[in-house]
């Protein structure tokens, strides 16, 4: 098993420390006047709400630090993290642009940049958003002192920081610039697409030759004359004070970062895990973090590199040890499944199981190579069914894992059944799979259109939509095609029992088919649209309520005659939802993120 790291972002500013914070409630002799027979007073329930029990993950993009045990990453959604004396604090901006550079003179001079223009200063305690003359993004910092920093970005953005104020300065240039660095105040390079790269010497900034046309995503040297450039196709330029020369890696993965210590070869790192070091005048590959996109590449000028990437990773390096510093979870969460009154089972990209624990979350995953899950469905506490990519269905029972495969590994989307003797699951090319306790039989689906989900009241009356607007109906006979009235991506299907059956879809689209909305065969929109985000998935209960989730948080509510919006104060997208047999409900999406709504 693999125990899940706790790291818990959070808007503006707050502090946890560990994996999960405890909140201690001191309780003590409350006097209270009663009424009647000096009856006590009982404080009302508390109403339900939204809270996170899983959270976020964002996907750090740079990292600068004052030592290897107190530096900042800057990342997705207006992340920024810090990370001191083995404690994180988080903060997550406003307005939610992501994050691309972060640079600081110390600890209580730190700049983050990102898109839209955006920046903040860091003083130590507060985060401050400041104007930097620009509406482009950015995407790299860098300074020599605190009254020298450059930003450059979309367009050829080029600013600059006197210690007051930014100010915008003509790059010469109107390719986007990716990342700046430089050996002194005299000695500045920028470089970005089309192989750009430009170059300050005190008074002007003039373009150089590159002799590549890849976008060049990370430019750093040890001094003026040893500077590496690095981006697409796993392209790597060096500069030795008179020419940038082209070496060769064979790779072609992206590489977005390049750095080094003294006295020690650069490194170099970038998609899938790739990291490159240069030994004896050749660049040597090997992949690393589990293939993970890693970013952001920091030295602290004597022994360690930072490396930060995929949803929160951190890791630290010298020439004898590798340590993870943040683990971060490398996945996003599609189908959740709640067995009992708090036991939540999530599953989603990467291979991720995850099982909720008194102390957080626990990956229970068997160990299959390249799979990512898609939903769960279960038949009782100790007995679940996921589904996943490549043909893989594993089946949970007891405490061990059952494996089937595909002959043909078309990847599996959906999962519902009956009775664990009665389930079935559909996926792309309009495979549909039904499972009679004892193995998994193909069904004729009359499509080749993928299916993304499945529901249904009983064996004879299931539904399964996909692409196109595919609507499928299968009556315990065959399966027949109806006619939806749209070709827009159809991704949950609910049937209430006893009345109509709701559909959801991209573009916040729902469609009835039944009793509650004029019976019939034709499938209808309710009056009023309440949302422009797509749908991704829907749950529902015994008493005919039906909920969808989808993009930007949303969550809404159906009761049988209205729909209405259930506000998260989440925007993430929200890939998962269903209703536990306590009544609580339980979203999960993109990072890793899941809450819980109830009392």
């Amino acid at each position: 098993m693999r125990k899940l790291s706790g790291k818990w972002p959070f808007r503006h500013r707050s502090h946890w420390s560990g994996l999960l914070a405890v909140l201690l409630l001191a309780t003590g002799l409350v006097v209270v006047n009663g009424c009647g027979d000096d009856d006590p007073v009982r404080p009302a329930p508390a109403a339900p709400e939204w809270t996170q029990i899983l959270a976020p993950e964002y996907t750090h993009r740079a990292v600068w630090g004052v030592s290897s045990s107190f530096f900042f990453v800057a990342g997705e959604k207006g992340s920024v993290s810090r990370f001191h004396d083995g404690e994180w604090t988080n903060w997550q901006f406003r307005y939610f642009e992501n994050l691309r550079g972060v640079w600081g003179a110390g600890p209580e001079q730190v700049m983050a940049v990102g898109e839209g223009g955006k920046c903040y200063r860091f003083d130590g305690t507060d985060w401050e958003s400041i104007f930097t003359d620009t509406n482009q993004d950015l995407m790299g910092i860098w300074g020599t002192s605190w009254d020298n920093i450059y930003a450059v970005g979309g367009g050829g953005a080029l600013i600059h920081f006197d210690g007051e104020d930014w100010t915008s300065l003509d790059s010469g240039v109107t390719s986007l610039l990716y990342s700046v660095w430089g050996s002194g105040p005299a000695d500045v390079f920028a470089v970005g697409r089309d192989g750009t790269i430009i170059h300050f010497d005190g008074s002007t900034w003039s373009p150089m030759t590159s002799g590549t046309t890849q976008a060049l995503d990370c430019v750093w040297g040890l001094r003026g004359d040893e500077v590496y450039a690095v981006g697409a196709l796993g392209t790597i330029l060096h500069y030795d004070g008179e020419a940038w020369v082209s070496q060769e890696t064979g790779i072609s993965d992206r590489l977005w970062s390049v750095r080094g210590l003294p006295g020690e070869d650069p490194v170099a790192l970038g998609a899938q895990g790739a990291f490159l070091t240069r030994r004896d005048g050749i660049w040597q590959y090997e992949q690393i973090a589990q293939r993970r996109d890693l970013y952001g590449l920091w030295d602290n000028g004597d022994s360690a590199l930072l490396l930060v990437g995929y949803n929160g990773l951190v890791m630290s390096m010298t020439s004898n040890d590798r340590q993870t510093l943040n683990q971060g979870r490398t996945h996003w969460l599609t189908g959740l499944w709640a067995t009992d009154c708090g036991q939540v089972y999530a599953v989603g990209k990467r291979g991720a199981i995850l099982q909720s624990s008194g102390d957080g979350w626990v990956d229970i995953a068997p160990n299959l190579e390249d799979v990512s899950y898609s939903a769960i469905w279960g038949a009782g506490p100790d007995d679940f069914f996921v589904t996943g990519s490549r043909g893989v269905i594993v089946r949970f029972q007891g405490g061990s894992w059952t494996i089937w495969r595909l002959n043909s590994q078309l990847n599996l989307e959906g999962i519902w059944g009956l009775a664990s003797d009665d389930i079935f699951a559909v996926g792309a090319g309009g495979v549909i799979l039904h499972f009679d306790g004892v193995s998994w039989e193909t069904m004729d689906s009359g499509t080749t259109r993928s299916l993304s989900a499945v529901h249904g009241r009983g064996s004879g009356d299931v539904y399964a939509v996909g692409l196109g607007g595919t609507i499928l109906h299968f009556d315990g006979v065959i399966w027949r095609q109806l006619d939806s009235g749209v070709q827009t991506a159809l991704n949950g299907v609910w049937s209430r029992p006893g009345a109509e059956t709701v559909v959801v879809g991209d573009g916040g689209l729902v469609l009835h088919r039944g009793s509650s909305q004029g019976g019939g065969a034709t499938w209808t929109a309710p009056p009023v649209q309440l949302t422009s985000f797509s749908l991704a998935a829907m749950t529902g209960n015994s008493a005919g309520e039906v909920f969808a989730a989808g993009f930007n948080g949303v969550v809404l509510r159906y009761d049988g005659e209205t729909w209405d919006s259930m506000p998260t104060e989440h925007f993430d997208p929200l890939n998962a939802i269903h209703i536990g047999p306590c009544g609580d409900i339980y979203a999960a999406g993109f990072w890793g993120l899941i809450l819980k709504y109830g009392n």
